[in-house]
């Protein structure tokens, strides 16, 4: 015997959801598993969701038995349906109506029984209805602190469920527990307050802890959950002493084991995968969970802050904007240096002594040109202004997403986004590859504006490696970056029309006239001096997204528009196995490869040379570029930026600055200091500069070293076909 049910609902603007899985059970045993040949006729559901108005769902079973019994599992009175149908049609179906009341409550949802009695089988139908209604539940302060001596608690809360319908669980949690000490003595006061007592406590000196959670399941089986977390004062009513910042910054290097507590507003959400640094515990392996732990904690006036790492993941229930009590007994207070930085590490849930929820209006948001940003503005708020992205193509993270946990790879966990700003500073804009707005599809703004988020000081050893003496503080990417919280924080103009800065020359993708690489916008040339070098066309990660197996295919391209409007990135191959790369064929990118990068005869090395006229500039002058070694063995590691009027290779050039370039990432022995992207550097240069016509920079190497597959630099750089690759250039002036 084989039956199928298909519907159709009365209400003709109502789309019924269509998905049923069949199982049949016997009329004493219900769904018993035994295998059913299915009919090919008809929609297969056994879930159907209903309005919140009265209706009637009209219900086809494709079945070969002679009737059907129905029957509402649940003891419910909104549903009415037949209790038996015995008409097949012609196409071997049953039909009937189950007619349906409005519902002014909550979501609810009854059980169905068909049941083909003669063959003793029986198929479950779910019925669930919306609700006018919406249950909320929430505490309006996630912390409390109360009194030592007994008392009632008023507990503001917004509800509209009914005590009887709510699970309440009472844990005690951290400091002196003693007795149960909450009273089972709950009701909740006008959907305004849950009320309770609670028994004084004896210790003179220990505060205690608990934790009110209070949950309700809906009629769909979905849970609601809200916590309070209350701190009980000794039995002097004494929660402890309070401490400034600076006061507990003098504490650094110790355990607290005296009852201090510090007042201050907190700027980072629990829950936000942008918060802070997940780092790599070893080259293939990364530890997400620091992100999830840590939260930043400002003073009052926003002068200084704290990062905060919280024990557990649990114990982060911190809201962004609040002003809350933090106890910091036995927690540690850690110091950085260079820049200085401090960390309270340690923090439990149990220690939030009070909050009280806030806006935005509530924070002092410092807002600072980069230059003027110190060591104090590290884990604040802080608004920088007149910024813009240097670099016009790609998403926040142009990555190999087959280096991400995107495709269950663990081998890089953020992008330092280059910015910036009006006086010819820059700074990292830091995003997490756990990011969700990172490759969205979105092209990047390419005018100015400002943006908002915390300030920090992160290493990144895939962009440099070895770099000081110590090697916990290798990866040196500025003394400051800014970690965006929200997408909206980006708040830059779209169009480049609308930014501080122009362009004399600029490099978007390759186009090139007689093995020349001349540039998109602009004046010059770029060529390359290595010997035999050939410049060609390459790949590299610059599509917008979105990205991952299930985006795979080129439908957004990389952001950026040929001089005839065309969209740059066409062909087939990019993206075509999700993971954000776009096809040499597109010419998004390229490289100079050649044999001799190292000028063995000359003692120097070779270098990318390009060549501009500033005649007509007078105002502050730069130069950003996005570069890469493309292989994992022998590539010039060390670079130098050097100017010249003349253009000569052998004669004396200007020194602007150095600079190292990553290798690409090796999949099979993935190393700490490669990188599966681009590097990203921008450079303020010389006002002797301007004013000329015809002007000369060559990114030149600058050392004969480069990684054996093993170690940083320390063999020669092969003579082998090396590339080093471009995939952005550009010379900006202010307007």
């Amino acid at each position: 015997m084989n039956f199928k049910i298909r519907s159709k609902k009365s209400i003709s603007w109502l789309v019924v959801l269509l998905t049923l899985t069949i199982v049949m059970f016997s009329s004493c045993e219900m769904d018993h598993g035994d295998d059913i040949v299915f009919s090919e006729l008809g929609t297969e559901t056994s879930e159907y969701i209903l309005p919140e108005i009265e209706g009637s769902l009209e219900i086809e079973v494709l079945t070969d038995q002679p009737f059907l019994l129905l029957k509402v599992i649940d003891d419910v009175d909104w549903l009415k349906l037949p209790s038996r149908i015995d008409s097949l049609t012609e196409e071997g179906s049953m039909k009937f109506n189950l007619d349906y009341e409005e519902n002014e409550g909550f979501r609810r949802m009854a059980s169905v029984a068909v049941i083909a009695a003669e063959v003793g089988r029986s198929d479950t139908l779910y019925i669930k209805q919306k609700g006018t209604n919406v249950p909320t539940m929430q505490f309006q302060q996630s912390s409390q602190q109360i009194l030592g001596s007994a008392s009632t608690v008023l507990a503001d809360i917004e509800t509209n469920i009914a005590l009887e319908d709510l699970t309440i669980d009472v844990v005690y949690t951290g400091g002196y527990i003693g007795e149960d000490w909450i009273n089972n003595d709950f009701t909740i006061e006008n959907n305004e307050f849950l009320k309770f007592s609670y028994l004084a406590n004896p210790s003179e000196t220990a505060l205690r802890n608990a934790k009110i959670s209070l949950s309700y399941v809906d009629g769909w089986g979905d849970k609601i959950v809200s916590e309070l977390f209350l701190t009980q004062a000794n039995a002097n009513d004494e929660f402890g002493e309070r401490v400034t910042f600076s006061e507990l910054r003098m504490r650094a290097g110790e355990v607290i084991t005296d009852y201090l507590f510090i007042e201050g507003h907190i700027i980072s959400d629990a829950g936000n995968m942008n918060v802070g640094d997940n780092p790599n515990t070893t080259p293939t392996n990364i530890d997400y969970t620091l992100n999830d732990k840590t939260a930043y904690i400002q003073t009052l006036d926003g002068s200084m802050g704290f990062k905060i790492v919280t024990k557990s993941v649990d114990d982060n229930i911190f809201k962004r904007y609040s002003t809350v009590t933090l106890l910091v007994k036995d927690t540690s207070i850690e110091y950085e240096d260079n820049p200085g930085r401090y960390t309270i590490t340690g923090v439990t849930s149990d220690m939030v002594l009070s909050t009280e929820i806030g806006s935005i209006d509530d924070i002092v948001t410092k807002e600072k040109h980069v230059k003027d940003l110190i060591d104090d503005d590290i884990f604040t708020q802080v608004k920088l202004k007149d910024l813009e992205f240097p670099i016009r193509k790609g998403p926040l993270t142009p990555i190999n997403e087959g280096y991400s946990r995107e495709f269950n790879a663990h081998r890089i966990s953020k992008y330092p986004q280059l910015m910036r700003d009006i006086n010819g500073n820059s700074i990292y804009l830091l995003t997490n590859t756990t990011c969700p707005y990172r490759r969205d599809g979105s092209t990047l703004p390419y005018g100015s504006g400002d943006v908002t988020g915390v300030i920090v000081h992160e290493t990144f050893t895939r962009y440099n490696y070895e770099d000081t003496d110590n090697e916990d503080t290798y990866g040196n990417i500025g003394r400051y970056q800014i970690r965006h919280l929200t997408k909206e924080e980006i708040n830059l103009e779209a169009d480049y029309s609308r930014s501080f800065s122009q362009f004399l020359a600029e490099y978007r993708y390759f186009k090139v006239d007689n093995g020349v690489v001349v540039p998109t916008i602009g004046n010059g040339k770029l060529t390359s001096t290595a010997p035999d070098a050939v410049i060609s066309a390459t790949n590299d990660y610059s599509y917008l997204g979105a990205i991952g197996a299930q985006n795979m295919g080129n439908l957004t391209g990389n952001g950026v528009i040929t001089e005839e409007g065309d969209r740059l990135s066409v062909d087939a191959a990019t993206n075509n196995d999700g993971k954000g790369s776009v096809s040499s064929a597109d010419k998004s990118a390229w490289q100079s490869r050649s044999e001799e990068w190292w000028n063995y005869e000359k003692n120097r090395g070779e270098a990318w040379l390009i060549e501009f006229s500033t005649a007509s500039v007078t105002k502050q002058l730069s130069l950003q570029f996005s570069t890469i070694n493309w292989q994992a063995v022998g590539a010039p590691r060390y670079w130098n930026v050097e100017w010249s009027l003349h253009g000569d290779m052998d004669r004396d050039w200007n020194h602007v600055d150095s600079y190292t370039v990553p290798d690409v990432s090796n999949w099979s022995n993935t190393l700490m200091h490669q990188l599966p992207a681009h590097k990203v550097l921008d450079f303020l240069l010389p006002t002797e500069m301007l004013g000329n016509e015809k002007v000369f920079i060559r990114l030149i190497v600058a050392e004969n070293l480069a990684s054996d597959g093993q170690s940083y630099a320390s063999s020669p750089i092969s003579t082998t076909w090396i590339g080093n690759g471009l995939s952005y250039l550009s010379i900006r002036y202010n307007k």
